[in-house]
């Protein structure tokens, strides 16, 4: 199903987070410390240094595994524990245009999560649900996820929660279809730095949750290849960083 119109509360957490994450939260003091550098040139030789080495920062695989570390809490699991639950829960991660395919497409890490999902529903014969809506208008992600799970597993999910915008949405509206069916203990499966924010969510639905974490940040290597920068490590800092601006966020709404 289509939708035209695009969530006004992701639009709201898309501007804050263009200010508050990079690249502006380093361009920002790089172009402020420029214009204060003749004038006040203490002061802008500090937000000159301040923005050229948080853009370093937030390049480099070490800043990465630092920051995933203090998200990424709950351990990977294997399908004996999945036999456990009574259903799998798959999270939506987005969508992106796909020309080749003149349609939309999971994106990269919606990709991870049905990837998982798939196998983990495989090796415990328990049923799918996918959960996401279509916060920027278009075809939902549940159903984008649908079509991607029956094309590329040959597995159906069982159900398709497509009105979430938001993953606090993925929750309430998930848990409605899930106790309709009698089910009360799920896997949950995200990208590991996600689901510490996800898990409680459905906890607070009443459902028995068993993370099954999936994308786990890691780097081959270590050493001086930790310290060069590099645009996977910028994105996944960037990700990271709103994870962090998220649970915030919900943490300071009322009800959340």
């Amino acid at each position: 199903m289509e939708r035209g119109m695009y969530s006004p509360t992701v639009l709201w957490h898309q501007l804050l987070g263009s200010i508050l994450l990079a690249p502006l939260l380093y361009l920002l003091p790089i172009a402020l410390g420029g214009l204060l550098l003749r004038r006040m040139p203490r002061l802008g030789g500090v937000l000159l240094t301040a923005g050229v080495a948080l853009g370093y920062l937030l390049s480099i695989p070490f800043t990465a595994i630092w920051l995933a570390g203090q998200l990424e809490r709950y351990p990977a699991i294997d399908a004996a524990q999945a036999r456990q639950v009574q259903a799998i829960v798959v999270l939506g991660g987005g969508k992106k245009p796909a020309p080749e395919y003149g349609r939309d497409e999971p994106s990269a890490d919606t990709l991870a999560r049905l990837r998982y999902g798939a196998y983990l529903a495989k090796h415990s014969g328990k049923p799918l649900l996918v959960s996401g809506g279509a916060p920027l208008g278009g075809e939902a992600e549940a159903e984008v996820m649908a079509r991607a799970l029956s094309e590329d597993y040959g597995l159906a999910p069982r159900w398709v929660e497509s009105r979430s915008n938001t993953t606090l949405e993925n929750a309430k509206f998930s848990a409605e279809l899930l106790r309709q069916a009698g089910i009360s203990r799920i896997a949950l499966v995200s990208q590991g730095w996600h689901l510490a924010r996800a898990v409680p969510f459905f906890e607070r639905q009443g459902l028995s949750v068993l993370p099954a974490p999936t994308g786990f940040i890691r780097y081959s290597g270590g050493g001086v290849f930790w310290w060069i920068p590099n645009g996977r490590s910028m994105q996944e800092c960037h990700s990271l960083l709103r994870e962090y601006l998220g649970s915030l966020y919900y943490r300071l709404r009322p009800g959340a």
